[in-house]
């Protein structure tokens, strides 16, 4: 009889803890937390902008940043309260299927800084995530300023601007003929891809552009599109046509 009473008080414990267990949020503690993951994640926003090489819209991307941030930290804050809302946490992310496609790696480690600020303040580690953040946007300001000062001069960012030529018609134009039209404003002009079908091309050229040549490079550029010839640039700043 002992033995079953002991058992039943067990597993009302058990089901008071799980199913009655009442979360204790301290909200100053929570205020601060928002507050910090809000600017945080500016912090890593404006960093992004400024020295992400993301050929995508970086403006309409990294606007997700701050609520994202946000929703993480109020997310730990419920749960790490409570058990059994951990153990809901984890069923829902069962659940849920984010579909946004990611192209480029560089999105996928910014959105993880992103979580992470949330987590690290969600739990009220401040110092922990301050400390971090700074680290890591330090970390891509230096190599920034070091791939400008010096990975110039052995032409290893050329492949972050992209000239795309397509004729439709190559009786007409001639590639020879385009690209010395505008070689002379560049400093590097390679070749990267062709294809050629049925009287059409489609050429991919790595570039880079002279200084205080870029109006005068989309001038040429502006000339010699017409019908029969499409031009599309591709740079870490967006994308021209």
């Amino acid at each position: 009889m002992e033995k079953e009473q002991n058992s039943l008080i067990s597993t009302n414990q058990i089901e008071n803890f799980f199913l009655n267990q009442s979360v204790e949020i301290n909200y100053s503690s929570f205020i601060v937390s928002v507050i910090l993951s809000l600017f945080l994640a500016y912090c890593v926003k404006y960093s992004y902008l400024r020295v992400g090489k993301a050929l995508n819209d970086k403006e309409y991307f990294s606007d997700t940043f701050i609520p994202l941030a946000i929703v993480t930290t109020l997310v730990i804050t419920v749960v790490k309260f409570s058990l059994a809302l951990s153990l809901g946490l984890v069923g829902a992310l069962s659940i849920v299927r984010f579909r946004a496609a990611i192209k480029e790696p560089e999105e996928l480690v910014y959105l993880f800084l992103i979580i992470a600020i949330g987590l690290a303040n969600g739990a009220n580690q401040y110092l922990l995530s301050i400390i971090s953040t700074a680290l890591i946007i330090g970390f891509l300001f230096a190599r920034r300023f070091f791939h400008d000062n010096y990975a110039k001069q052995k032409l290893n960012n050329l492949d972050s601007n992209i000239l795309n030529i397509e004729i439709n018609d190559l009786e007409k134009n001639d590639i020879n003929e385009i690209t010395r039209k505008i070689e002379h404003q560049l400093t590097y002009l390679k070749l990267k891809s062709a294809i050629i079908e049925n009287k059409k091309g489609s050429y991919i050229f790595w570039f880079d552009l002279q200084q205080n040549k870029s109006f005068e490079f989309l001038n040429e550029l502006k000339i010699i599109s017409d019908n029969n010839v499409r031009l599309s640039i591709y740079s870490k700043t967006g994308a021209y046509e």
